[in-house]
């Protein structure tokens, strides 16, 4: 399948008064043309900051240290900010979790959707109309401020903005965050049927791999800013191969039964700036080994799945 996003070992740090801490530690990740990719896990394992990555929005404390980001054929990575604006809302369209902090409050709905159209006003007003009601929302919105709109409307208002170019590539992090459980599956739904409906692949970032499966062809699962397993959504969440992922998979809800104990995993994220040594992963694996403590897995190919375990195999990264 021919790939609108492929990354490959991109390395992301964070200049701090203590020195230099890497946050995204060689991250591979591809998505094809109209294919829906999902990267789940825990906060604070990178997933925002490689959306942010994708588009060039970092914060200026971080650098891009190695890797490339090939974005329908070309590299972002070495484009200044000039060149990114072409490439942002045309080649790339974002969707965040709390619509109300990118919206702005002093203009309108439709002020804010026309800004982002070229052409003449008449013409700019008209796809504005056109993307609002593609979202199921009513012309008399474009007269209407962020806080007269209830939530679900303002992520209807940030994924008509996002698509309103016809982007090759859409990016939504963790979009129905803040929306009540009704409100969420309208939001995926619509989500899903304008992604069809446009020919747009999706990377949809969520901590929840439920949703991941639901929503998803492919699921990348990601712990300590690395990917440790990427598969078919229904291969991942039916035989996980990473121990992560496992632990994941038996903390879904659905697999709870009545009188049986909840699962949950051991520890948390471990700090960026004290990382272990070896696997991330081990101070909290169940299924450690020697190696893990010692050596950092490589990824290894096994039953259409790839995975960072040395369960797997003996491949280190380099």
């Amino acid at each position: 399948m021919d790939s609108i996003l492929s990354i490959r070992n991109l390395r992301v740090a964070f200049d701090h008064p203590g020195g230099r801490t890497q946050v995204l530690r060689g991250v591979r990740l591809s998505v094809g043309k109209a294919e829906v990719v999902g990267l789940a896990g825990e906060s604070g394992c990178g997933k925002t900051m490689t959306a942010l990555a994708i588009a060039k929005l970092l914060p200026k404390t971080a650098v891009i240290e190695q890797g490339s980001i090939v974005l329908d054929g070309e590299d972002v990575v070495p484009l200044d900010e000039g060149q990114m604006r072409r490439i942002r809302g045309r080649k790339v369209g974002m969707v965040f979790q709390e619509p109300s902090a990118y919206l702005n409050p002093v203009f309108s709905i439709g002020v804010q959707l026309c800004e982002a159209v070229e052409g003449d006003r008449q013409s700019r007003r008209r796809r504005a109309r056109d993307m609002l009601a593609e979202v199921g929302l009513p012309d008399t919105v474009m007269a209407q401020y962020p806080h007269q709109l209830s939530g679900g409307m303002q992520q209807r208002v940030l994924i008509a903005m996002a698509l309103i170019n016809n982007p090759r590539l859409l990016v939504a992090d963790e979009p129905t965050t803040a929306l009540d459980v009704t409100t969420a599956m309208q939001v995926l739904d619509l989500l899903k049927e304008e992604a069809s409906r446009h020919g747009t692949s999706v990377l949809f970032i969520t901590h929840d791999l439920s949703l991941a499966g639901f929503f998803c062809k492919r699921i990348g699962v990601m712990y300590a800013g690395v990917v440790v397993e990427t598969g078919e959504a229904t291969t991942v969440l039916s035989a996980p191969k990473h121990p992560y992922t496992r632990l994941l998979v038996n903390c879904l809800p659905e697999r709870y039964r009545p009188g049986s104990r909840i699962t949950v995993i051991p520890g948390s994220v471990p700090d960026f700036r004290h990382l272990p040594a070896g696997c991330p992963f081990h101070p909290r694996c169940p299924e450690r080994m020697a190696v893990c403590e010692r050596q950092v897995p490589g990824e290894t190919e096994t039953d259409g799945v790839r995975v960072r375990c040395f369960k797997y195999g003996n491949a280190v990264e380099g």
